[in-house]
């Protein structure tokens, strides 16, 4: 059986949780996380029984601030291809 041919290009839909609106309710959930972990950060380093456990925070903030990023670029070239 031969495929059918649609001659009528389409734009593709993306997924609710990929939408422009979904994306930058993420990016900022993602920035309160990084600030609470940058508060985490300053306390763990303030009291010097904490110190061991600062790399919690630590890679918190770079987590949250990678997927921030990351985000920001995703939706920046999808408004450039649009």
């Amino acid at each position: 059986m031969l495929l059918d041919q649609n001659p009528f290009f389409r734009k593709t839909i993306a997924p609710w949780y990929d939408s422009n609106p979904a994306c930058w309710i993420l990016m900022g959930f993602l920035l309160l996380v990084f600030v609470f972990a940058l508060a985490g950060v300053a306390v763990a380093c303030a009291d010097p029984a904490l110190a061991d456990h600062v790399w919690f925070p630590v890679m918190l903030a770079v987590l949250s601030f990678i997927l921030t990023v990351k985000i920001f670029f995703r939706l920046r070239l999808r408004d450039k291809n649009d």
